[in-house]
């Protein structure tokens, strides 16, 4: 008869959900012990150790490298077994050598462990692993798209700003010292009529590539699209105390190449040109409009000015105001133009006409 476990290991090995069998080297069952129910059948004293673990049938070479010190061990890991009731367990099954109580002889001792509820937590963490992959590639699908609209939708500098909490997504403002550039389109009325709307928005789309290139090379930001014209602003996020100067360049820049907007291509002989004004001042630079909608921009007397002075800009021309001569006069050749009357202004206003920066 086998003998059965001291009742304090037995209670051990039940609470551990651990069963073990001992069998001498003609795998006659020396001993058992732990929780019965792990067996494949209830343990009597004629059990056959292949009725209580079937699974180790056709295993007999392997469980005899093991008496012969050939193999130290084998497992089967997570072995499922139907229960009555619909359900599965799980059982890990280990076989060692073991040494007996005869001298010299080497027996094989088994245990079996439940490892269902391991199991289960295994599942649920491979799941939760699994969904929270998912969530994590959701969530950089959704960054990646939130980046591109932030970056086609909202100035970089706005959006860069906004996620490093250097501006407040509230409406208000600064007071500061900005260059504001205005560019637009010329002999744009006049084509336009003999294009189709495809033909118009590829004639705009190429106009404002590059003019944006040009205000972004030059370090400024486009805050404004107005049909065929560009409003941007120069010191405004980032510090650029040479910000009459960088405006200058970037109107520069567009009239070095007004033939990129050629219009043969679509049977007209019509060239594009810019028009571009720029003033310097004081301004209020911020979040303005209704709490449903947001635009970062730059409001006050500048830049109705500089407005003004695009407007009085012909061809090619860039035009900056007296506040602008001032801040770049040191490092640019321009010609003073007769005063100019503008439009809710009392008195004229000196304008330049730039040539180049030197």
């Amino acid at each position: 008869m086998p003998e059965s476990c001291p009742p304090l290991l037995e209670a051990l090995l039940y609470e551990q959900k651990l069963a073990y069998i001992l069998l001498s080297p003609e795998q006659q069952l020396l001993a058992q012990g732990g929780d019965a129910s792990l067996f494949f059948s209830p343990p009597t004293p004629d059990s056959d150790f292949y009725e209580l673990i079937p699974e180790l049938m056709g295993c007999e070479e392997i469980l005899h490298e093991i008496l012969n010190a050939q193999m130290p061990r084998f497992e089967l890991p997570n072995i499922n077994r139907d229960l009555k009731n619909g359900g599965i367990r799980y059982v890990s099954i280990s076989v060692l050598p073991h040494q007996t109580e005869v001298q010299g002889q080497t027996g094989l001792l088994i245990i079996l462990a439940d490892t269902s509820d391991w199991l289960h937590n295994e599942q649920e963490l491979t799941q939760q692993r699994n969904e929270l992959s998912l969530l994590k590639h959701s969530l950089d699908d959704t960054n990646q798209r939130l980046n591109f609209i932030m970056q086609r939708y909202v100035p970089k500098e706005v959006s860069k700003a906004l996620m490093e909490n250097r501006l407040l997504p509230s409406l208000g403002g600064e007071v500061r010292e900005i260059s504001a550039l205005f560019v637009d389109l010329r002999n744009y009325t006049g084509i336009s009529e003999r294009l189709t709307p495809t033909e118009t928005i590829e004639m705009i789309n190429n106009f404002l590539s590059v003019v944006c290139q040009a205000i972004a090379d030059a370090g400024g930001m486009v805050v404004n699209y107005m049909g065929d014209a560009v409003m941007a602003i120069f010191n405004a996020l980032e510090y650029q105390p040479d910000h009459a100067r960088r405006a200058v360049q970037a109107g520069l820049q567009m009239q070095s190449n007004p033939l990129q907007l050629h219009c043969e291509r679509v049977g007209h002989s019509e060239t594009l040109y810019f028009g571009v004004g720029i003033n310097s001042g004081q301004a209020l630079v911020g979040n303005i409009g209704a709490l449903q909608h947001y635009q970062y921009t730059a409001i006050g007397d500048i830049i109705n000015v500089a407005s003004r002075i695009c407007g009085q800009a012909r061809p090619t021309e860039v035009l900056i105001g007296a506040n602008t001569f001032t801040h770049i006069q040191a490092g640019v050749d321009a010609d003073s133009l007769p005063p100019m009357l503008f439009k809710g202004k009392t008195q004229p206003l000196t304008v330049y006409r730039v040539r180049n920066l030197t």
